[in-house]
């Protein structure tokens, strides 16, 4: 379970220091020059979300994929959907609603023992 909350972490974190970076990776060529322009804080989204990756394998490897890929997927989907109606001023819609519902549901149900 440890991991699994490390994992969860450092994906919302990169993914919101993304968000917040305002800014993606831009990669040019320029005069026969390759110019890359990154930002700090994407640099600081780019670490947290590959320590993200490595948890991901390690959960992948010691878990049933029948559970920990749609379980994750749906939290990490519901944490976004609330993160960015808190920090970025983004709508809910009933469709949103409706589907962080179905999300929590369908990993109830994927749980349920029958």
């Amino acid at each position: 379970m440890g991991i699994f909350v490390a994992y969860i972490f450092f994906t919302m974190t990169g993914l919101l220091l993304m968000k917040f970076s305002q800014e993606g990776i831009v990669f040019a060529l320029e005069n026969g020059s390759f110019n890359l322009h990154i930002n700090i804080t994407m640099i600081f989204a780019l670490v947290m979300y590959g320590i993200s990756f490595l948890l991901w394998t390690s959960l992948v490897v010691n878990n049933d994929l029948g559970f920990i890929l749609p379980f994750s997927t749906a939290v990490v989907n519901v944490l976004s959907v609330t993160a960015g109606i808190l920090l970025f001023d983004e709508s809910m819609t009933p469709l949103k609603a409706l589907g962080i519902a179905l999300a929590v549901c369908g990993v109830v149900i994927m749980n349920l023992k029958g």
